[in-house]
C-alpha cells in the first residue's frame, strides 16, 4: 500500500485531469483503478475503514462493473 500527497498548485494539469476541486481531496486507488474520490477530510476511524474496504474490493466485479452498459435511463 502506498500513500501520496500532491501539490495541485505546482501539477495542475495532474489536478484536472484527476477532477480535483477541492482541498483536501481523497482519493484510493487500486490496481489503476480509482475506486473512492470525496472531498474533505475523514477522521482516523473512517480512514481505517475506507482502507479496509478498499483491500476488500473484488477487482473483478469492479473491473466488470466500469466495462458494463449504463442503464440509459
Amino acid at each position: 500500500m502506498a500513500f501520496g500527497k500532491v501539490d495541485t498548485e505546482a501539477e495542475q494539469a495532474l489536478a484536472a485531469a484527476a477532477d480535483i476541486t477541492s482541498i483536501p481531496t481523497l482519493m484510493a486507488f487500486r490496481e489503476g483503478v480509482l475506486v473512492f474520490s470525496q472531498p474533505g477530510a475523514l477522521p482516523p476511524q473512517a480512514l481505517d475503514q475506507l482502507i479496509t474496504g478498499v483491500r476488500g474490493l473484488d477487482m473483478n466485479e469492479v473491473r466488470a462493473s466500469l466495462t458494463a452498459p449504463s442503464p440509459g435511463w
